[in-house]
C-alpha cells in the first residue's frame, strides 16, 4: 500500500506536471471510485476547469482547481496515478481518466479497486474523504517524545498498531513502521505503555529521519516514473525489517521474524527488539 514517503513521490512527479493543464474530458469506468459527489457532478465539476496547485495531506494527494475546488485522491492499497500522452497504451483497471489538453492525459489504475476520488467544492466543508480526522503530519514540529507519550503512552494497545492509527501521526503504513520500530529496538508487540520517556524521544525523532530516507530512495526522473507505471518506487531492497522474515538482521545477524499483529503482518528482530510488558520494567 503506498504511504506517506510513496504518496509524496507522485506530488513530486506528477504534480508539476499536471499543474497548467485543463481538463477537456473526463471518463469515470467504476463508478465506485468517486467518493463524493456522484458521478455526473464530479464530472461537470472537472471538466474546464484547470490545474493550479498540488500538496498532500498523510497518504492523499490533494490537486487544486482553478474555480477552488479540491480533487483529493486517496490510494487504497494498489492505487497509481499517471501523467502520459493520451495515446499512451492503457492499463488495466483505469477507473478515472482526464483527458487534457496539449494531448495529455491524467489517469488512475487501481487493481484491487479500494482507492477514492472527492471533489470538494470551494467552501464545501469537507465531511467525505477523511482527511479532517487525520493526525500529525510526521515532520510537524510539535512532534516530540513528549507529545507521542501523551497521544498514546496509556495504551494498551501494541505500539506497532497505534503507529498505524492515521488520526494521531498520520502517512505511516505497514513497511514504514517496521523499520521505525526496528531502528528504535522496539518490539512491535509491546504495549504502548510499557514504553519509556527514553524510547518515546528516540521514536519522535526516528518517525521524520525514516519518512525522508523513504522520500530520498523512491526519487526518480518523471521518465523513469512513467516507466514503472506509476509503482516504480515500490522497491523494498534497501528495507532492513520489513519482508525480511528468514533474513540474519543487519545488526546482530539472528534470523528476523515475521508475526501478525491486528491483521498486519510485523518484521521484527528477535534478539534487538525484545518485547516489553506493561507489569515489568519499561523499555528503555
Amino acid at each position: 500500500m503506498p504511504e506517506l514517503p510513496e504518496i509524496e513521490t507522485v506530488r513530486r512527479i506528477v504534480g508539476p506536471q499536471v499543474i497548467g493543464h485543463s481538463i477537456e474530458y473526463t471518463e469515470v469506468n467504476l463508478p465506485k471510485t468517486v467518493g463524493h459527489p456522484d458521478v455526473e457532478r464530479f464530472v461537470s465539476g472537472t471538466v474546464g476547469k484547470r490545474f493550479v496547485l498540488h500538496d498532500r495531506r498523510g497518504k492523499a494527494l490533494i490537486l487544486g482547481l482553478d474555480d477552488g475546488s479540491r480533487l483529493i485522491i486517496r490510494f487504497g492499497m494498489t492505487g497509481q496515478l499517471m501523467f502520459c500522452p493520451q495515446n499512451y497504451p492503457e492499463e488495466r483497471h483505469t477507473h478515472v481518466r482526464f483527458r487534457l489538453d496539449k494531448g495529455m492525459e491524467l489517469r488512475f489504475i487501481d487493481q484491487r479497486r479500494f482507492g477514492n476520488m472527492y471533489l470538494i467544492a470551494p467552501g464545501e466543508e469537507d465531511t467525505f474523504s477523511g482527511l479532517s480526522r487525520l493526525g500529525l503530519e510526521p515532520f510537524d514540529g510539535r512532534l516530540d517524545g513528549k507529545w507521542l507519550k501523551e497521544n498514546m503512552g496509556k495504551k494498551a494497545v501494541p505500539i506497532k498498531s497505534a503507529l498505524l492509527d492515521q488520526s494521531i501521526v498520520t502517512g505511516i503504513g505497514n513497511i514504514w513502521a517496521d523499520e521505525m520500530l526496528f531502528r528504535t529496538r522496539i518490539h512491535p508487540e509491546s504495549p504502548c505503555a510499557s514504553i519509556s520517556t527514553v524510547k518515546w524521544n528516540l521514536l519522535a525523532r526516528t518517525i521524520p529521519e525514516v519518512m525522508n530516507f523513504g522520500i530520498e530512495k523512491n526519487s526518480m526522473t518523471p521518465e523513469e516514473y512513467l516507466e514503472g507505471k506509476g509503482r516504480r518506487y515500490y522497491d523494498i531492497d534497501y528495507l532492513e525489517a520489513y519482508g525480511r522474515d528468514g533474513e540474519p538482521c543487519t545488526r546482530c545477524g539472528t534470523l528476523l521474524k515475521r508475526s501478525v499483529i491486528g491483521d498486519r503482518s510485523a518484521h521484527w528482530c528477535p534478539r534487538c527488539q525484545r518485547r516489553c510488558d506493561v507489569k515489568k520494567k519499561q523499555i528503555h
